[in-house]
């Protein structure tokens, strides 16, 4: 008889926590600014990409040289608007218990974990929109500013919508990783340098360290941008592979983040 109906609680507990979440993550116009920065990254770089490739088409000085583009170059901004989705997981979570908000929204629930739940949701949701979003945008841009230029280009309905869709998926995973290490540690500062520590600086370093460079290809931007992007690896991690390894880190950030909310007061 429990069974039932634990998990007719759960499920109502859930959808209210999610409710809620989304609420507080678009009530605060910085995360509407932000996530508006995000989603110009990727197209206004595509864009700028497209017309600086039209505009080589017809330089003389690189007259008789073919230029050509493929769709993964127009999304190359995905990697740079992480950045962007990492500050609004990091300030959504450390936002709440600088202000006491976390204290009120664990006193809603009967449990902490759907919060948490709620939380990873929503902004891994977030990450989704702005990652398809911004790369569809940038594609269909692309084909508008190098059509009837001298430029080949030649992307396939089905590629464009797969790379939209990886892209989003590629900053889903960005979103709950930040959010996960950012619930952990509780601290804004702490968070933001772990997080852009692990993603921005941890891969360049290790790669340029003889004999654990392979090592930097397991971090998530490296491995996760596999899914994303060609460029070379030490490690040779197939694209789902390597965003597999990106969504283990957010796993068991994610775990990290529950042990603790669990063992520590709000």
């Amino acid at each position: 008889m429990n069974g039932p109906s634990t998990a007719f609680q759960i499920r109502p507990t859930l959808i209210g926590a999610l409710a809620s979440e989304t609420v507080k993550l678009w009530t605060l116009r910085s995360n509407q600014v932000l996530a508006a920065v995000a989603l110009l990254v990727i197209s206004g770089s595509g864009a700028l990409f497209s017309l600086s490739l039209r505009s080589r088409s017809t330089d003389p000085r690189f007259a008789g040289q073919a230029t050509t583009a493929e769709p993964m170059q127009l999304v190359d901004s995905v990697l740079w608007a992480q950045i962007v989705v990492a500050v609004i997981a990091v300030l959504a979570v450390t936002g709440e218990y600088t202000s006491g908000q976390a204290k009120l929204s664990l006193l809603a629930l009967p449990t902490r974990l759907p919060w948490l739940a709620a939380k990873a949701v929503v902004l891994g949701a977030l990450g989704f929109v702005i990652g398809m979003t911004g790369a569809a945008i940038s594609l269909g841009l692309s084909v508008l500013i190098l059509s009837g230029s001298a430029v080949v280009y030649t992307p396939e309905p089905g590629e464009t919508v797969s790379l939209a869709l990886r892209s989003g998926a590629y900053l889903a995973a960005v979103a709950v990783l930040a959010m996960g290490v950012a619930a952990a540690l509780r601290h804004v500062v702490a968070a933001l340098v772990a997080v852009l520590g692990l993603m921005i600086v941890a891969p360049p370093l290790l790669s340029s360290i003889a004999g654990i460079r392979e090592a930097a290809d397991y971090t998530p931007t490296y491995a996760g941008r596999r899914l994303i992007s060609d460029f070379p690896t030490f490690a040779e991690l197939g694209p789902w592979t390597g965003y597999a390894v990106l969504v283990g880190w957010a796993v068991v950030a994610l775990v990290v983040a529950g042990l603790a909310l669990r063992a520590r007061d709000a």
